[in-house]
């Protein structure tokens, strides 16, 4: 009886657990499959505050030095390298060695004490050359072995390594002897270290409709750039090599992958053995890994989800800019479009979709917007109404937060490359467009930035300058690994208010800077495509403070001047032949037209080139023949002479004195002087 009664209670009990489970399996966490520490490069690269290490050989770009005189005395520190470090690890107990690339000046060597310093943390290790020191001569590497201890490494701790000389001794110097340290690009100057380079998780594959996702986590000191900055990669199922890679997402440390098979039709359960190998740099062995997923398929497609995390913006991206300018006389208002494609709109979208989230780092450009909206709105997986206005509010509170957003924090562009002025004096008005497209999402965005400066006089403005922010890597506005910037700027000016000169300096290859008038209108056009961050340039240009100098008082006095040139010129050729005359007439006309419209040249130019014209008809009004010169060309002077014979001049006798006087004209009545007595003799028929 005892144990009867107990069996509904037991029953009970295991009816209970079983509701308490979750109705599915969750999934296994992430499978680490590699990698322990190893030895690797760490080129040097930058100068000053952008000096830096990196192992992509892809980041190397130029070359940089720092020589030294025989006239120094002391210490002389030639350059501190430091890396950000993205993920906490513990380094191995190891050999480090630094090699520095140099050349000798003017002198058979030199003797001298290199000193290392590497800083890990808060933890200082140093070696050096010793005493005497090294001699170096030619061009050549020095190579410096520094011993590390097994020591912890955490997250955002800064790696620096200071190399500097000390005790310099020239041997048989000549004039002007130094020692020049140089590194960069295809120089040999690095640092070997042994450091957890990346670990590679892969958690179970996820079977979602038709497709299936395979994610790839790699975690590494240098952040996103382990993926976005590697030479290449290979992601095999079995035999079969994908290609399909969705929009990776940043990870603590890192960065995830989704990689994506479309198995076909009727695809079969089991076991799928998985590898990836990733190249670092050309010509490397690749680093290879891999695990088996067992896959369940279902009748209709799977039923798993994939969530995306935040994108990883140093992906795929497109950036169109379209600037406006208008110059007015008073003031120059400026219309700047940025029309963003790839994954820097999916960052956008996703970042306004998380506006509030407190789970981002405190330093996240999103966790520092505001926003007064409902929790069903937050994480939903598209962009609300009031989501996009509490970014637009944000950046269009403060110039400060706008700098920010543009900044490396944002979109990684350099505002005063954009815009003539501090934008604090300029007034900016944000409009975000999502341009139809509210969910995570690659589509194209755009944000329009107006601004507007007012003038006093004549002044030199800044057009545009070099605008994207230097990245390390690919950097973000990449597009199938080629720069993707492309920009259109148009400038119009009044018809009393002008551009007296357009200046620009180091143009990049492809640039095109016109500068021209149209009617009563001035208009400047800068078009350039496949703009990248190592490119330097700049386009300014000087506005006309008076109105004397503007299009339509310009145009005014060229036809006038071209008027009165013509009116002399007929004046002065009343009795010769025009012919010279107008051909100069027609030439002057179309120099002064390609002059004013297309040449572009200062007002004051123009409009001495005009009055130059008006001088230059003087002498050839003068050099054009006489008409009679042109008359006797056609026969001799004795046909002029026998025609002159044959004539009939009419005559009449003076009626007192008898003297028989020639009349010349036909005109009646007329009075003509006697050639005998001089009495006037009218003849009336």
């Amino acid at each position: 009886m005892q144990t009867r009664r107990s069996r509904p209670v037991v029953c009970m009990i295991v009816m209970l657990l079983a509701s308490a489970m979750p109705l599915t399996v969750p999934s296994a966490s992430a499978e680490v499959v590699c990698c322990a520490s190893s030895e690797f490069e760490l080129y040097l690269i930058g100068e000053n505050n952008e000096a830096t290490m990196t192992p992509f050989e892809n980041e190397l770009n130029g070359i940089f030095d720092k020589g030294v005189s025989q006239s120094v005395q002391g210490t002389e520190e030639i350059a501190t390298w430091s890396i950000n470090w993205k993920q906490s690890a513990t380094i191995a107990e190891s050999t480090w060695r630094l090699n520095m690339a140099y050349e000798v000046e003017n002198a058979a060597g030199v003797h001298a004490n290199a000193t290392v310093e590497v800083k890990i943390g808060n933890n200082m290790y140093t070696a050096e050359s010793g005493t005497p020191g090294t001699f170096m001569a030619g061009s050549d590497v020095i190579g410096i072995d520094i011993e590390i201890p097994q020591i912890a490494v955490s997250t955002n701790d800064l790696i620096e390594v200071t190399f500097s000389i000390r005790s310099i001794m020239f041997s048989q110097p000549g004039d002007d002897s130094a020692i020049r340290f140089v590194w960069g690009e295809d120089t040999g100057s690095a640092l070997r270290a042994n450091l957890p380079l990346v670990t590679i998780e892969m958690p179970e594959a996820l079977v979602v409709g038709e497709e299936v996702f395979f994610p790839v986590i790699l975690k590494s000191g240098f952040g996103e750039r382990m993926w976005s900055s590697l030479e290449d990669f290979e992601f095999r199922v079995g035999s079969m090599v994908l290609s399909d890679v969705r929009s990776p997402s940043i990870v603590s440390g890192g960065v995830e992958v989704p990689f994506v098979w479309n198995p076909g039709s009727s695809p079969v359960d089991g076991n799928y053995q998985v590898n990836l190998s990733i190249w670092l740099n050309a010509g490397d062995v690749p680093l290879t890994t891999g695990r088996s997923h067992y896959i369940m398929f279902e009748e209709g497609g799977g039923t798993q989800n994939y969530h995306f995390g935040e994108p990883a913006r140093s992906v795929s991206s497109k950036l169109d800019v379209e600037i406006d300018v208008k110059y007015d006389g008073s003031s120059v208002t400026r219309s700047v479009e940025l029309v963003i494609e790839g994954s820097m709109a999916s960052w956008l979208r996703w970042g306004m979709d998380n506006i509030g989230n407190s789970s981002l780092p405190s330093d996240h450009l999103f966790r520092q917007v505001q926003g007064s909206f409902g929790q069903d709105q937050r994480q939903n997986g598209k962009v609300d109404s009031a989501e996009k206005d509490a970014l637009t509010g944000h950046i269009d509170s403060s110039t400060r937060n706008l700098e920010f957003f543009l900044g490396n924090a944002g979109l990684a562009l350099n505002p005063d490359g954009l815009f003539e002025g501090d934008l604090f004096d300029m007034n900016p008005e944000i409009e975000i467009d999502l341009m139809g497209v509210t969910g995570i999402d690659d589509a194209p965005m755009k944000i329009q930035i107006d601004v507007e400066l007012a003038l006093t006089g004549e002044e030199e403005l800044l057009l545009i300058s070099d605008f994207i922010r230097p990245q390390l890597g690919n950097g973000i506005w990449m597009m199938n690994g080629q720069p993707a910037v492309s920009l259109d700027l148009t400038m119009t000016t009044g018809s009393f208010s002008g551009i007296y000169s357009v200046s620009k300096e180091d143009l990049p290859e492809g640039m095109t800077v016109t500068h021209y008038r149209v009617g009563i209108f001035e208009v400047v056009n800068v078009q350039a495509d496949e703009l990248s961050d190592d490119q330097k340039f700049e386009v300014e240009y000087v506005v006309a403070g008076n109105a004397l100098f503007s299009p339509l008082i310009t145009l005014i006095a060229t036809i006038l001047l071209l008027f009165v040139t013509l009116v002399l010129g007929l004046r002065m050729t009343r009795m010769r032949s025009r012919s010279i005359v107008v051909t100069a007439t027609i030439l002057f006309t179309g120099m002064m037209f390609y002059v004013y419209a297309f040449s572009a040249l200062p007002p004051t130019f123009v409009m001495g080139i005009a009055a130059g014209c008006t001088v230059a008809m003087l002498p050839l009004a003068l050099i054009s023949p006489r008409r009679v010169d042109w008359s006797m060309n056609e026969d001799s002077l004795s046909d002029d002479y026998e025609e002159a014979l044959k004539r009939k001049i009419p005559t009449v006798q003076c009626p007192a004195c008898g003297t028989s006087n020639p009349v010349e004209t036909e005109t009646r009545p007329v009075r003509i002087p006697c050639g005998g007595c001089g009495r006037n003799l009218r003849i009336e028929a």
